[in-house]
Parts: structure tokens; sequence; C-alpha cells
């Protein structure tokens, strides 16, 4: 019999977290191209579980996108308007 915490750590791997950047950039790209049917194929074809896993890390990967977007436009504008300010 396999303990709780084996158990708990089986479901807690996510294959996805895994995939490399390519690899993770394709899976991404054609899910959010069929965004409404790739929830329904993921379902069937890998499962509940998998396809929380996807949509989390897919999820993760986006939110993290668009913190590092703010972060450079912030720069940019902080920058810009340092330089701005320095030819008055």
């Amino acid at each position: 019999m396999k303990s709780a915490s084996h158990l708990d750590n089986k479901k807690e791997e996510n294959p996805f977290a895994d995939m490399g950047f390519f690899k993770f950039w394709i899976v991404s790209t054609l899910f959010w191209f069929t965004f409404p049917a790739s929830i329904a194929v993921a379902y069937v074809t890998i499962g509940s579980v998998r396809t929380k896993q996807l949509f989390k890390a897919l999820v993760h990967d986006f939110l993290q996108t668009l913190f590092i977007i703010l972060v450079i436009i912030s720069m940019i504008i902080y920058f810009g308007y340092q330089f701005i300010i320095g030819l008055f």
C-alpha cells in the first residue's frame, strides 16, 4: 500500500512545468489559438488532472509574461522621463 504523501507528490507533479521553452511555447500557442475547443480536447485526451495542470502552467506562464512586460514598460517610462527631465 502506498503512503498518502507519495500519492500527494504524484498528484502535484506537473509535466508541463518541466517542458523545454520551445516545446511549451508550441503547446501554449496551439492551446490559446484554439482556446474553447482545446479545453474539451485536452480533457478527453489527457484527462481532468492533466488538463488542470496544463491550464495552471499556461496561466502561470501568461502572468509571468505579463509581469515582465509591465516591468519593462515601467523601466522605459522611468528612464524616458529621466532623460526628458535632463534636457530642461
